[in-house]
């Protein structure tokens, strides 16, 4: 009795599993010491006229484009110091890895990537695989399929990269009302890229608009995989990368029963999904109509990575680690009262404690 009694006791202290866990990483900015682009994506032309973001500038700074002020102030992605803090900081959390926004070599940010996060990935043991933007920003898909054969080519060996089912991984980013890949071109992007460098594990960025169930009222049908992408062949598991550019919704309720309608759909058709998480949304500071999505001191995020789990999800992403103009970062900011808020309750979620990385930071400047 006692022994039954002891190994429900260390039943009940261990953490339930958790699904694979994965943050958006952006490495577009650069600091102002930048020769060509200073500033690059911490301020935007509609920045310069926006009021609120005029009143939160700081001397030798350009207007800001986010709500909020990260704790390494306006660094450049490349800066190694400030990457290998981001992976200690993630993991200390208990993320998995790292979801790399990939533009190839569009304003040099591929350069970026390497410096910064692969090499800290690298060095510190901590996964990361391509988001790919070019999927939907692309103008010729033959092109297309070339950069990504070549993109992988580049990572996919890495010892950081992330695989699963003992394959490199790439998300394909789409824009749900005009996507630029088709379910049709999709197959022979596959045979192309896999061509070159062997098989790989494709999560898709696939949501449409379901107009029949939203004149009805059906709230948690309004939002679909499309049929033609559900029956194509080789698509690992669908995605999406937020709630905000598809339907407005912060609270559990609100978004359980879309996640778990999308969910079921994927695994109908015998796929995986992903689904996204949020903290919040905020793009005040450049856009004059913006959207916000309340924080509410953390509960917010709690109740995504609460919705998200409880439909069933097999991976959850975060959106975003980084992503400041959009004011959706998990990553430390002195605007919060704790610069380390979301991370804790990442933390919280999988049931660990968070415990502060040192901060090579002194007045907001890498050493």
């Amino acid at each position: 009795m006692l022994l039954a009694s002891a190994g429900l006791l260390r039943a009940a202290e261990t953490p339930p599993a958790r699904p694979l866990l994965l943050a958006n990483y952006y490495c577009w900015y650069h600091d102002g010491q930048h020769p060509t682009h200073p500033f690059l994506h911490w301020t935007y032309p509609s920045t310069e006229t926006n009021e609120l973001a005029k009143q939160a500038q700081k001397p030798g700074e350009p207007p800001p484009n986010s709500m909020f002020r990260p704790l390494a102030g306006l660094y450049d992605s490349a800066d190694p110091v400030v990457a290998e803090w981001h992976v200690q900081l993630a993991k200390a959390a208990g993320i998995d890895a790292f979801l790399v926004d990939w533009w190839d070599a569009h304003n040099a940010l591929d350069q970026n990537v390497d410096r910064g996060i692969v090499a800290a990935a690298g060095k510190h043991g901590f996964k990361f695989a391509l988001l790919d933007e070019r999927a939907q920003f692309h103008q010729k898909f033959e092109d297309y399929q070339v950069m990504l054969a070549r993109a992988l080519k580049r990572y996919k060996d890495h010892p950081a990269y992330l695989r699963i089912d003992g394959r490199p991984v790439v998300y394909l980013y789409q824009v749900a009302t005009e996507p630029g890949l088709t379910a049709a071109e999709f197959p022979l992007l596959k045979k192309h890229v896999e061509s070159e460098v062997g098989p790989v594990y494709w999560i898709v960025d696939k949501i449409a608009h379901d107009a029949k169930a939203a004149n009805v009222g059906d709230k948690d049908r309004e939002k679909r995989i499309p049929e033609d992408w559900l029956t194509t062949p080789g698509v690992d598991s669908f995605a999406f990368y937020s709630t905000f550019s598809n339907f407005r919704a912060h609270e559990y309720d609100a978004i359980v029963g879309k996640y778990r309608y999308l969910t079921k759909l994927a695994h109908d058709a015998g796929k995986k999904m992903l689904l996204p998480v949020h903290p919040g949304h905020d793009n005040s500071r450049f856009r004059d109509d913006p959207y916000v999505m309340p924080r509410r001191d953390g509960q917010t995020l709690r109740d995504f990575l609460r919705a998200a789990t409880d439909a069933g999800a097999d991976y959850i992403m975060v959106t975003s680690w980084n992503e400041w103009p959009e004011s959706t970062v998990i990553e430390p900011s002195s605007t919060w009262s704790d610069p380390y808020k979301y991370l804790r309750v990442i933390a919280e979620w999988r049931g660990k404690k968070f415990e502060i990385p040192s901060v090579p930071f002194v007045h907001g400047k890498a050493k």
